[in-house]
């Protein structure tokens, strides 16, 4: 692959800049100083004249700043001492349309099946002559996938996502989402497409906002859209014309007919990175099965790396597969991270350059399965360092044995670490175990002695799916709902206890006060999030952006706390208490979203010290060897840390029951809203 040049030119011009000091005592001209010493001589580049293609043979083995003008895409090039690197000219190519005969593979889908590791389903894939470990989809699959019909037995379900006429002589194809006319075209001779609105693309058909984060399963039983808006961004696309993701027409045996039909071949690693990881998804390959899932673990995790005939290959990856890898993580991280301004990162041309600039574009394109792994890993963790960006599983070059620790210091996830000690084992010592060593459960529900103020605890907002009916009689649930705060183990789920806690709290007229203490929550469920901001708040508006392409969209939300199937009633909120909202530094993720909500709707009172950021959505993505990491995504609702109106400065007074209910009572007797938790 040709590359784009990565040079920078500095041109320091002194006459044009000239620093005046004027002393006041004297007017006298200065003497003249002494010469300096001369500058190194500059390197000519050295011109080699005119041709078709760099594999011209006046060019071979070319020498350090060799350089010629290429006739076929009308741009000079110089060769940097690894590779020839554009200079000037067409920035834009125009490219033939590929027409492959690829080789056709039915591909078993595994997954689950009645509690075993089983075929799920069939996908076909193709695969161009050497490149066995690249696999490509049909368009037919794609518009499938979108509109639900694979995998589902609703006959209902295809009909939102239709693609344009394909024949031999196409040279674009165009995917319409029906429902709302937004589109998506693929150029193939320009190696780009674009979205007239990307946000409504990808919009559900039954869902009244672009993206509904708070919508999963069951969840329109627990909260309900009662006011939204949305306004549409900029028409965005991606360009993959200088890297080497080669779209093409294939020739497809359709079954029904048994003849054969042009379709629009898409590697499956573009289908994800394009099309699907944006929904939550993924379909991953191990050289035998596919595996649908937003993250491999369990015995699937164990069946993805046992079943891959990549793990002989003793971690090392084709040239052709780690040229494609890195490509598609350029194009990838280029379309989808959301970070890319608060990061710097915008400074870049693109991450191709980024990487180059970084010195990470070597170790990102290693034949070396360990390598480019280790250099993920750092690349999340320390480049991006943004907590949400984390390297998650192994490719099955290598499996689950070899531990990818990285090269660099995370600095984000080590002083998170070290807050949460701070911070959990002080909760500990004052209403836990008292362990100075390990952090241990605590209640997640406290009454002051005075019977006034109420303590609510979440480490983590947890989503289970489940209806009125299991959320009432759970299994497990009457054991732990008032005195577990951990919610690892998933016996209850957050809407679960906080459906219990309000029947508490509704019922004690002693409590005055409610405090929800999230100072040592690193987020979770965006569901979860909105439907504890819709119980404190009677009803909560949650703003969305998409920085990437502009668009903004409002969805205000009302919750059925008490489960009698209506939305926003009495017995739904606790809006009429004094409400608070205690966060630490560990308050994380929707652990800073929910403070932000609270804060900007000037009726709760923010306890505690500044909380830890980190409120772009995450996405799931992975990597054409079947590496999975995530980012964070497009989708940003708050990007602000959020100061406390009242500072509490020693992690022991957090969980000191008596100073914070002290605190609190006289909050609400001052007449001015000043003081401090000390």
């Amino acid at each position: 692959m040709k590359r784009i040049a990565k040079t920078f030119v500095l041109l320091l011009i002194a006459s044009a800049l000239t620093f005046s000091f004027v002393a006041c005592s004297g007017g006298d001209d200065g003497k003249d100083g002494a010469d300096g010493k001369d500058g190194t001589n500059g390197t000519s580049v050295i011109w080699k004249g005119s041709f078709s293609s760099s594999d011209a043979p006046e060019l071979e083995n070319p020498e350090y700043l060799w350089a010629y003008y290429d006739t076929t895409d009308e741009c000079s090039y110089v060769w940097d001492g690894t590779e020839w690197t554009i200079m000037s000219g067409k920035m834009e190519k125009t490219f033939e349309v590929q027409i492959e005969e690829l080789t056709e593979k039915d591909v078993a889908v595994r997954g689950l099946s009645n509690g075993a590791v089983a075929d799920t389903g069939e996908l076909i894939f193709g695969f161009m002559d050497g490149k066995e470990d690249i696999p490509y989809i049909p368009l037919e699959f794609v518009t499938q996938i979108l509109n639900g019909v694979y995998g589902s037995d609703d006959e209902n379900a295809a009909d939102q996502y239709e693609f344009s006429e394909i024949t031999e002589d196409t040279t674009g194809v165009t995917i319409t989402n029906t429902k709302n006319s937004s589109k998506v075209v693929i150029d193939l001779t320009k190696h780009r497409c674009a979205f007239d609105n990307y946000d409504a693309f990808f919009q559900d058909s039954e869902s009244k906002i672009y993206r509904d984060l708070a919508a999963t399963k069951n969840s329109d039983a627990i909260l309900k859209i009662t006011d939204f808006s949305n306004i549409a961004g900029q028409p965005i696309g991606l360009d993959w014309s200088t890297q080497d993701i080669e779209l093409c027409l294939w020739n497809l045996l359709n079954e029904d007919t048994g003849e054969y039909e042009c379709t629009l071949a898409i590697p499956l690693q573009t289908f994800n990175d394009i099309f699907l990881s944006c929904l939550g998804s993924l379909v991953i390959y191990n050289g035998k099965y596919a595996y649908w899932t937003h993250n491999l673990s369990g015995d699937v995790l164990t069946d993805y790396y046992e079943t891959s005939p990549w793990k002989d290959a003793n971690g090392k990856r084709s040239e052709a597969l780690a040229e494609f890898c890195y490509n598609e993580l350029c194009m990838n991280l280029d379309f989808n991270y959301g970070l890319k301004e608060i990061h710097g990162i915008e400074k870049f041309e693109d991450f191709d350059n980024y990487f180059y600039s970084v010195g990470l574009s070597g170790k990102l394109s290693s034949t070396d399965a360990s390598e480019f792994a280790t250099a993920v890993k750092d690349l999340c963790e320390f480049y991006f360092g943004d907590g949400h960006s984390n390297y998650m599983t192994n490719s099955p070059f290598f499996g689950a044995s070899f531990e990818v620790t990285g090269t660099q210091t995370d600095v984000m996830n080590r002083n998170y670490s070290e807050n949460y000690r701070r911070y959990a084992l002080a909760r500990n010592a004052k209403i836990g175990s008292g362990s100075t060593s390990t952090v241990e459960p605590v209640p997640c529900y406290t009454v002051s002695a005075d019977g006034k103020t109420a303590i609510v605890r979440f480490d983590e907002f947890t989503y289970n799916g489940w209806d009125a009916e299991s959320i009432r009689t759970s299994t497990g649930f009457d054991t732990i709902k008032d005195t577990y705060v951990h919610q690892h183990e998933n016996l209850c789920d957050t809407i679960a206890l906080i459906h219990f806690l309000n029947e508490k709290i509704q019922a004690d007229n002693n409590i005055e006060n409610v405090v929800l203490d999230l100072s040592c929550n690193g987020g979770g469920a965006c569901v979860s999030a909105t439907y504890i901001l819709s119980w404190m708040l009677g009803k909560t508006t949650i703003n969305i952006t998409n920085p990437l392409s502009g668009a903004k969209w409002t969805a205000t939300y009302t919750a059925d706390v008490n489960l009698d199937g209506t939305f926003g009633g009495d017995g739904d909120s606790i809006k009429d208490k004094n409400l608070f909202c205690l966060v630490s530094p560990l308050s994380f993720s929707c652990g800073n979203f929910v403070p932000a909500v609270l804060k900007a709707s000037d009726r709760v009172t923010i306890l505690g010290v500044t909380s830890g950021g980190g409120t772009a959505a995450v996405q799931n993505a992975s990597t054409a060897d079947g590496t999975i990491f995530r980012m964070s995504s497009r989708y940003v609702m708050s990007v602000f840390k959020n100061g406390s109106n009242y500072y509490i400065n020693n992690p022991a007074n957090f969980y000191d029951i008596t100073k914070i209910s002290a605190l609190v009572n006289s909050i609400n007797e001052a007449e001015l809203g000043s003081g401090s938790g000390n």
